[in-house]
């Protein structure tokens, strides 16, 4: 019983459940939510990293949603975002999907 306690906090530890709240923008939303699910592709050195840098560029996002003049900006930007790394990361292919 012991040895199942340690490896189930070994396996939260290594691999956090993130669960981004919405933006209110969709395709924000639908980037930041694929984002999050392709960051367990990555190599395990760089999953907390972008890990941190998915909920840091989400609350950005989120504060900055409701100014009417910056959703056309902040929209372009997650489309882009999004498309860049279909491209050209190290997780294109699950970003892709």
């Amino acid at each position: 019983m012991k040895r199942l306690i340690s490896l189930a906090a070994a396996v939260l530890f290594v691999t956090p459940a993130l669960a981004i709240d919405p933006t209110g923008i969709p395709v924000c939303d639908t980037f930041l939510k694929r984002y999050e699910e392709c960051t367990v592709e990555l190599p395990r050195a760089n999953i907390h990293a972008a890990q941190k840098e998915l909920l840091e560029g989400a609350m950005s996002l989120r504060a900055n949603a409701s100014n009417p003049e910056l959703r056309p900006t902040l929209e372009r930007f997650c489309a882009d975002t999004f498309e860049a790394m279909k491209t050209s990361s190290d997780i294109k292919a699950c970003m892709s999907k």
